[in-house]
This record gives structure tokens, sequence and C-alpha cells, in this order.
């Protein structure tokens, strides 16, 4: 399994730290876990192309988690190369409403021509895909919102992605002896915000999770001069990797 981070960012620019997404290789197929404005360009920039992708999971639907679903389709329609194969689209319930909207705002421009799309709403689930599982939990955030866990060569390599979340049980079920837990770490432990996670909080979800290799992503401006490591290390004494845009990992 190849993992390669993104986004470690949010909608705010900053250098090496764009929004949100995660490109993980999991048996025979090319994942794209939340898809931030940038996102295709990045994934280039990886050595994988928007061609190249089978899925795409997004968490919710704030921009900065989904805004490039509308440009990955727009750029699919191009004649040259011409992408054939289907692309499976996934997220929790209200994401062909949003592909309606987004294509009649755009005058029709999502439309496949070569390709199927297809758009599957997700709840709480387990997919069972080409060697490969995806299992999906309701966060705790403002809007609503999945994390996944992704297991490969029969559950030999394991990680799980928070998206954005408050502190929850859900979290600590799919980071369970993972071996990279990825966690949003929006904001520092003083300037506490509803439904985001702090570097303590992280550290907590790392320690009951048991997870082998912690990675913290989704850092505001709010860290900068901030000391994270320490505050993480409150509670979880294993790898902790404080992650960048193309911050990557072979499992």
């Amino acid at each position: 399994m190849r993992v390669v981070i993104l986004g470690a960012g949010t909608a705010i620019p900053a250098n090496g730290y764009s929004p949100s997404g995660v490109y993980v290789q999991a048996g025979r197929e090319h994942l794209l876990l939340d898809a931030g404005p940038g996102t295709a360009q990045r994934l280039r920039a990886a050595g994988v192309t928007i061609f190249d992708l089978d899925r795409i999971f997004l968490t919710h639907y704030h921009l900065d988690h989904c805004l490039e679903f509308a440009s990955i389709l727009f750029a699919l329609r191009i004649p040259e190369p011409r992408r054939t194969k289907s692309l499976v689209v996934c997220g929790p319930p209200g994401l062909k409403r949003l592909y309606r909207q987004l294509n009649h705002a755009f005058h029709g421009w999502l439309t496949p021509r070569s390709y199927g799309l297809a758009l599957k709403e997700l709840k709480e689930t387990t997919l069972r895909l080409p060697g490969y599982t995806v299992t999906s939990r309701w966060m705790n955030h403002s809007a609503p919102a999945l994390g996944y866990r992704v297991e490969a060569g029969r559950g030999s390599k394991r990680l799980a992605y928070s998206g954005d979340t408050e502190v929850c049980d859900a979290i600590v079920e799919l980071g369970r002896n993972t071996h990279l837990l990825i966690l949003e770490c929006s904001v520092t432990d003083e300037r506490k915000v509803e439904g985001h996670l702090t570097p303590t909080a992280c550290g907590r979800i790392a320690e009951q999770a048991n997870c082998r290799h912690l990675v913290l992503t989704h850092f505001y401006p709010v860290f900068k001069g901030y000391d994270i490591r320490k505050r993480v290390r409150r509670h979880f004494r294993g790898p902790l990797t404080l992650a960048r845009d193309f911050t990557s990992f072979q499992l």
C-alpha cells in the first residue's frame, strides 16, 4: 500500500500545506480520499493522474475537502487523453444532489462522455473491493462526515483517515491497530474549535486505538511556533509524523 498526503493544510493558503487530499494505492486500484482544491495537480506531481483513479472517497462536502471533485469531472471530459474506465465516487448522503447542483451550475460540463460515473452514497458500511476493503464510520463534525479505514492484502496493511472530526468512539474504532492513522489536527489545545481535533486529543485517540504510526494533517496557521509534538507525547509515544504536502509512506 502506497500513501501520499496531497494536502496537509486547509483552505487558507500556506506554503507546503494545501487543502485536504490523500492518495492511496490499495490492491490494484488507485484511490483518492478527499479532493480539496488543487488536488489533481498535486496527484500528478506524485506520479499519478486523474485518469489512473479508480475511486474517490469524500469525507464531507466542505470546500476544502471536495471542491476538486468538480474540476476532476470537468477535466475528464477533455477528448485527449480519453478516459474509458469507470470512475466510482463515494461519500455521505447528499453526494448525488451535490453532483446535480454542480453540473447544473456548470451547464452540464461535468457529465461524462467516454466513461461511466457511479455515485455511491454511504453510511456506516464495509465495501469489499478488488484486493482490499473500505470501512466507513460516522465522524462528529459540523456537517455529515465519514471517516474511512482501508485494509489491503487480507488486512495485512491497514490505514485510517479521519477527515474532519471531533473526538468520538468511531475514529478510535477505525484506527484500531492500524499501520497508519491519519488524523486532522486543526487547532491548538488552547484554541479548541468544536468539530475539530487538537494535538492532545490526537494523542489520546492514537493511544486508545493502539495504532503503529500516527500522522497529523490539516494544520491551520495558528500552529506557527507551537510545539505539537510535546502535546501529542503526553499520551502517544509511538512513531509520529507531522505531515506536509507530499509526505509519503510505503506499507
